[in-house]
């Protein structure tokens, strides 16, 4: 499921989660506490299965002072040779960018874009890449002025780069609501509720409300494989659609459930 825009993936960055993992920021407390030792088994099953897809993948060691550290995707947003340095709207995650930049290759390291306007906040959850554009989310984490901020600094990259705005909302993260499954192919919790207009896509499949939380998959460029959450079978039949059964890999995240996050969340992908 090749993609014009995106890069193909070959290296992985990610944070093993500390111990104090659970005293993390969740807005679905009501699901439990986090089950640390069955955490690691699941974050070890889903680096387990980026190595064997060939991908080169770094696990950094746990940061105690970032109990949501673990989700390296927010912090940063890296685009061909641009690393751009997220402010979150969540106070707490605002010095975790920061702790991941000097794990990155050298050549990324020279092209470090941080955000100059003080009043605005950007979640690199809220960030997805299509096959023919960009979609930024717009609520708690990301503001407009953050927005912009990211734009500006994507179409510096490649000038006739698409990027639109998407407003929503009953989700924490855009991509906690809606992903693209294959090319123009979106897949979307029907808890997301926005203005923007999908119309653009080929197809969007809306996932029953108690599958809402599998909304957020993960293709791998370049490998035409998808990790998806496991335990969702209207899910897992639509993906066999797009691609062979046996690229279809299934992982538990119950435990990362418990603190809002998804699969897409546990790692940098460049």
């Amino acid at each position: 499921m090749a993609s014009h825009l995106l890069p193909t993936i070959t290296r992985i960055l990610m944070r093993r989660p500390a111990q104090n993992a659970a005293d993390g920021i969740t807005s679905v407390s009501e699901k439990g506490v986090p089950n640390y030792d069955l955490m690691l088994q699941q974050y070890d099953a889903y680096v387990s299965v980026l190595r064997s897809a060939g991908l080169d993948v770094q696990v950094l060691e746990p940061d105690a002072r970032f109990p949501d550290g673990h989700f390296v995707e927010d912090p940063l947003v890296i685009f061909r040779d641009l690393v751009f340095l997220c402010k979150s709207g969540a106070a707490a995650r605002r010095d975790e960018g920061e702790s991941l930049l000097q794990h990155l290759p050298p050549h990324l390291t020279q092209c470090v874009v941080r955000m100059q306007d003080e009043k605005a906040c950007l979640d690199g959850g809220d960030v997805l890449f299509c096959s023919d554009r960009v979609l930024i989310g717009t609520s708690e984490r990301t503001n407009l002025a953050g927005a912009r901020a990211l734009r500006d600094a994507l179409v510096r990259v490649q000038p006739d780069l698409r990027v639109d705005f998407v407003p929503f909302s009953g989700v924490l993260h855009l991509k906690t609501g809606v992903t693209e499954l294959a090319p123009n192919v979106l897949v979307r919790d029907p808890a997301l509720t926005t203005s923007y207009d999908f119309s653009w896509a080929a197809q969007i499949i809306t996932l029953p409300p108690e599958e809402g939380y599998a909304a957020d998959v993960m293709p791998l460029v370049g490998r035409d494989m998808i990790l998806i959450v496991d335990g969702h079978p209207t899910l897992r039949r639509v993906a066999e659609k797009y691609y062979a059964p046996h690229n279809v890999v299934a992982l538990e995240m119950s435990e990362f459930e418990k603190m809002d996050g998804g699969l897409t969340c546990l790692s940098l992908r460049f």
